[in-house]
C-alpha cells in the first residue's frame, strides 16, 4: 500500500539534515550515512519479484509488439531533448502513439505524485539521479524494473537492477588549443596553487552527480587516491578526514574554483578559443560537441589518475500504474538496441547492451573507456543516505 511518498520523501531528507546537526557537521562516514562512526555498508537494493518474459525462453518480441498494439499511446520522460525525436522513431517502427517529453529537474517528485493520484502521464521514466531513482521510485514500487529476456546475458548483472540504459561518463576535460597535451595528470594537482581558481566546476549543491561521485570515491578508491596523493606529492597523506575522498574534496573545494550553473558554463571555461590559462574541468562528453558548434577547443585527459572518467547512468523503468504495460516494455527494449540508441550515441553514452557498439562522438570517449569508474549499484543506498551529508562537506569546506 502507498503512503504519501512526497511526504515521506520531506521528512527523509529532514531527517537527514537533523543527524546532521547532532553530528555538529562531522564529516560523513559512507557505511552510516549518519557522520563519523563505524557501520556496515548498506545492503544493495534488490529486485523482488521477475515477469516470465524477462526469462530468455519465455521473451517472444512478436508477441510483445501485438500486445503493445492493443494499448493506449504512452509518453516517455527523460533528460534528453533527443527523447522527442526518438520516441517518434519508435511509434513509426511499431505503429504505436508514443510523445518523448524532456523533464530535467524535479522528475522524481513529479512521478511520485503521478503515482499517488493514480493520474500517470510518464509510462516510461529514464534518468541519470539513479540513487533517488532506485530507493524512492522502484524500491516503492512506483516504478517496475524490467530487464528484456532476450538481452538478460548481453546487460552486465550488476546493470540490471537498476536497468542501466547508458553510462553517461563524465571526463576531465582541457583546452586543445592552449595545451598539445593535457596539463594534469593527477586528480590532487587540481588542489595545488597553480590550479587556484582555475578548476572550473558546475555546482556540487545544485548538480547531485557530485555528492555521488565523492561518496563513491569514499567507498571504492581510498587506496587509489592515497597512491595518487603519494605520487604527486612524495610523501604519505595525513588527514583528520575519514578517507582521502574528503580530503581531496576539502581541499578542491578550498583552492577557489569556479562554481557554474551547470556543465555548458565549463566547457566555455575550459574550451573557448585564445585563452593563455584555460581552466580544467569535469564535463559531460554531450558538451563536446561545442567544438563544432562554438569553435571551442575540448578534449579529454587520457591517464588521469585515479580515474578519466566518472560513470552516471541513466536508468529505465516503466510506471507501475501505467495502462499499456507492454507498449512500454517495447520502448524499454527499443532503447537498449542500437537503432533505438542510435541519437544518444552521438553524445558519447555507451549502451549498457554489449551488443550495441561504442559511441564514435567528438570527445573520443570510446578510447578511454576502461579509465572509466563506475557508479555502483551496490553503493545505491549509500549515496542516497550520504547526499545531504556531502552537501553539507562541501558548503562548509568551500565557504
Amino acid at each position: 500500500m502507498h503512503t504519501n511518498l512526497s511526504r515521506m520523501r520531506r521528512v527523509t531528507l529532514a531527517g537527514a539534515v537533523l543527524a546532521l546537526l547532532v553530528t555538529a557537521c562531522a564529516p560523513s562516514d559512507p557505511t552510516t550515512g549518519t557522520g563519523t562512526g563505524t557501520g556496515t555498508t548498506p545492503s544493495p537494493l534488490a529486485q523482488k519479484t521477475t515477469q516470465p518474459d524477462e526469462d530468455p525462453a519465455n521473451f517472444d518480441l512478436d508477441a510483445l509488439i501485438a500486445a503493445a498494439r492493443t494499448e493506449p499511446g504512452i509518453t516517455v520522460y527523460d533528460q534528453t531533448g533527443k527523447v522527442v525525436d526518438t520516441a517518434k522513431a519508435f511509434a513509426a517502427k511499431y505503429g504505436l502513439d508514443a510523445t518523448g517529453v524532456k523533464v530535467e529537474l524535479g522528475v522524481i517528485d513529479k512521478v511520485l505524485q503521478e503515482n499517488e493520484s493514480g493520474d500517470v502521464i510518464g509510462d516510461v521514466v529514464v534518468n541519470e539521479d539513479l540513487p533517488s531513482y532506485a530507493v524512492e521510485l522502484l524500491d516503492q514500487g512506483v516504478l517496475v524494473n524490467w530487464v528484456p529476456g532476450d538481452m538478460k546475458d548481453t546487460i552486465n548483472p550488476e546493470d540490471q537492477y537498476p536497468l542501466v540504459v547508458h553510462y553517461g561518463p563524465m571526463g576531465w576535460a582541457y583546452n586543445s588549443q592552449t595545451y598539445d597535451s593535457c596539463p594534469v595528470s593527477n586528480i590532487w594537482q587540481l588542489t595545488d596553487t597553480e590550479f587556484n581558481g582555475r578548476v572550473a566546476i558546475a555546482d556540487p549543491l545544485s548538480n547531485p552527480k557530485y555528492p555521488y561521485w565523492f561518496n563513491s570515491m569514499a567507498l571504492n578508491d581510498d587506496a587509489a587516491l592515497r597512491e595518487a596523493y603519494t605520487q604527486h606529492f612524495g610523501t604519505d597523506l595525513e588527514t583528520d578526514q575519514p578517507d582521502a575522498a574528503h580530503e581531496w574534496v576539502k581541499r578542491l573545494a578550498q583552492n577557489n574554483p569556479m562554481i557554474t550553473p551547470t556543465d555548458e558554463e565549463v566547457s566555455e571555461a575550459v574550451g573557448a578559443p585564445d585563452q593563455k590559462e584555460p581552466s580544467f574541468g569535469p564535463m559531460s562528453m554531450a558538451k563536446f560537441r561545442n567544438n563544432a558548434d562554438k569553435g571551442y577547443h575540448l578534449a579529454l585527459c587520457d591517464g588521469m589518475k585515479p580515474w578519466t572518467l566518472q560513470s552516471f547512468p541513466s536508468a529505465i523503468a516503466y510506471a507501475s500504474k501505467t495502462d499499456s504495460p507492454n507498449a512500454a516494455k517495447l520502448y524499454i527494449h527499443y532503447m537498449l538496441t542500437e537503432e533505438g540508441f542510435a541519437l544518444q550515441l552521438a553524445d558519447g553514452k555507451p549502451s549498457s547492451n554489449s551488443e550495441v557498439p561504442a559511441p564514435k562522438d567528438p570527445s573520443g570517449v570510446a578510447e578511454l573507456l576502461d579509465q572509466m569508474a563506475p557508479l555502483r549499484s551496490a553503493d545505491l543506498v549509500s549515496d542516497y543516505r550520504n547526499k545531504s551529508a556531502w552537501d553539507d562537506f562541501w558548503r562548509t569546506s568551500h565557504n
